[in-house]
């Protein structure tokens, strides 16, 4: 094989309709000022009302059945409807009686308490006339943040609390009823996404939350990295809604740059890497994962980078001074790969694609070596011990570390020795995971978006309302994506064009282990680490119609704009934005198996 490129110009050979491309990855003004504009537009859109930044903080976690406290409102009022926000903790159970006179009680409710409602507002509705509201434990083991009573019409303001009495309190529960209800302005009318978690965030929001605090981690299905990021944006701002999600929104918008650097480098013109980043922020599924307390967001970014390392590995040559700068390049990108592969195990599947590149780079400098007589074995050697560290030692060090965490805020005081242990259990899991899931979906309807994941869907709505959060992508980018991805193949592989090599092994190596996973139940959110590869084939066919029609821009004008049309269009389902059913269920749900 030969492949003819250089550093900074690039020599395309297509036949009879050859051209010469010239390019420059130096970054010029114009460059740092389109970044800048998209980062503010993609850091807008991931935190304009990411979450309420208040949430209810104390609790009551009563030690033994029976414990007990009383609220009093001070006279008889109506009451129609109970909010509770409850913690991690354990399952339980809590009988809610009323009474007008503080002698005969009569049942309101009965909440049990489960391990996988945490950080959110249980609803209960029903209308009753009442003085005193008595909380009763009739199982223990669950926390209970914060409780609230409201009457009909009232949309902001809780019904105010005169007094809290408590009547049974064991000396080793932690907190009292007074901690239920001291913190009554936070409480919402009608829990949302605003005010409470969400789908995964149950999850890793919570596991982040229970490393801050040194509590026994709840999730211990994937690594820990992911969550340890998420951390970070809980100690700086707390256990709220913003918090747990702060960081997902922070490496959404400094995926930003990091793909324009990446498209600049790759395509080597300021337009192409405009192009793809301002797709990048149009991607609905980009967008989405941005705004959520789960870890996809950074294990994509890792992988970003990991690939864009070893492509810049695979043009590095070894003469004048290149062999010590291509081990850079694989230092970068083994860093990245230990990163990755720390968030999710199936980040650790691009590790097939680095090793398939690293061979063809090698090959190539073989060929060099015959040429220009370069001591090509002595380079081969260190660079294979090399990988062995970088690729290996490297990464593992990176995933144990990420470990910590989790070690210290386990009860039983796990440590390194027990890493392994860790590691069998999390593979029983995945291999056992059986279970039907309404939002589940094949590897084979993940390219055509057959079924999106459904988020979150609002509750307590105005007849006629509807409120959704889906992860799905633009279908521009989708569809037109993968359409460009089969013509770069027909093209790019027969012309043995490094960039479309380079995609189509990272692409394969995220897809094929899903068609072989021992895993029966799988969601479209497992393809996400596709769709910025996506937007690269897709910018990669533009230029290549660019460069051979004077139609061609025709044709990228009319992506982006319809890119930015179906945002816009799918903007609501993006966000969690209140519309009306009808235009739910008519213009946003294209295909009947999209199902929010």
């Amino acid at each position: 094989m030969d492949f003819n490129y250089g550093t900074s110009t690039r020599s395309f050979n297509w036949g009879s309709n050859s051209s010469r491309i010239q390019g420059d990855r130096r970054w010029n003004p114009l460059d740092l000022v389109l970044v800048i504009l998209l980062m503010i537009v993609s850091g807008v859109l991931s935190f304009y009302d990411l979450g309420d930044r208040t949430a209810p903080q104390t609790f009551w976690k009563p030690a033994q059945v029976g414990e007990t406290f009383i609220v009093d409102f001070g006279k008889i009022r109506p009451v129609d409807r109970l909010n509770m926000y409850e913690g991690p903790a354990g399952r339980g159970e809590t009988r809610i009686e009323y009474s007008t006179d503080g002698q005969h009680w009569i049942l309101y409710t009965e909440i049990k308490h489960e391990i996988n409602r945490v950080f959110t507002w249980k609803l209960e509705e029903k209308s009753v006339e009442a003085r005193y509201m008595r909380f009763t434990a009739q199982k223990t083991g669950y926390r209970l943040y914060e409780a609230s009573f409201f009457t009909k019409d009232i949309t902001s303001v809780a019904i105010p609390v005169v007094d809290v009495i408590t009547s049974k309190q064991i000396q080793s529960s932690e907190g009292s009823g007074a901690e239920v209800f001291d913190e009554q302005e936070w409480a919402p009318y009608r829990p949302d996404y605003r005010n409470g978690m969400y789908f995964d965030e149950i999850y890793h929001g919570r596991t982040a939350y229970e490393f801050v605090e040194g509590m026994q981690p709840y999730e211990n299905t994937h690594p820990h990295l992911g969550k340890d990021i998420l951390a970070l944006g809980v100690k700086w701002f707390g256990m709220t809604p913003f918090g747990w999600r702060f960081m997902a929104a922070v490496f959404g918008t400094i995926m930003v740059p990091i793909f324009y650097a990446i498209a600049k480098g790759m395509f080597m013109r300021t337009r192409y890497a405009f192009l793809a980043a301002l797709l990048l922020v149009l991607e609905g599924f980009h967008l989405v994962h941005s705004r959520s307390a789960n870890v996809d967001i950074f294990g994509v970014t890792f992988t970003m980078v990991m690939f864009y390392a070893m492509y810049r590995y695979g043009e590095s040559q070894w003469q004048y001074g290149g062999f010590k700068r291509s081990l850079g390049w694989l230092t970068l990108g083994g860093i990245f790969f230990g990163l990755a592969a720390s968030v999710k195990w199936n980040y650790l599947y691009g590790g097939a694609g680095l090793a398939i590149l690293l061979l063809f780079a090698l090959f190539r400098r073989r060929r060099e070596a015959r040429s220009k007589g370069d001591h090509f074995a002595k380079r081969l050697v260190l660079t294979l011990m090399a990988c062995i560290v970088l690729y290996v030692a490297v990464p593992a060090g990176i995933y144990t570390v990420s470990y910590i965490p989790y070690f210290k805020a386990t009860v039983a005081e796990d440590g390194i020795k027990d890493l392994w242990d860790d590691q069998k259990r999390m593979y029983e899991y995945h291999k056992g995971v059986k279970e039907e899931h309404p939002y589940g979906s094949k590897w084979y309807t993940w390219p055509l978006m057959l079924r999106p994941v459904w988020y979150y869907g609002g509750k307590d709505l105005a007849k006629g309302d509807a409120q959704s959060i889906a992860a799905m992508g633009n279908p521009v980018i989708w569809w037109g994506g993968l359409a460009a991805m089969l013509a770069a193949w027909w093209i790019g592989l027969r012309h043995r064009d490094r960039m479309v090599l380079m995609l189509t092994f990272a692409y394969m190596s995220f897809y094929v282990p899903w068609m072989v996973a021992p895993r029966s139940v799988t969601f479209l959110y497992h393809y996400f680490p596709m769709v910025p590869l996506l937007i690269l084939f897709l910018i990669w066919m533009l230029r290549y119609l660019e460069e051979r029609s004077y139609k061609g821009r025709r044709w990228t004008m009319a992506v982006v704009i319809s890119a930015i049309a179906l945002f816009i269009w799918f903007y609501p389902v993006y966000t969690g934005v209140t519309i009306s059913r009808e235009w739910m269920n008519v213009f946003i749900r294209w295909l009947p198996s999209w199902g929010f």
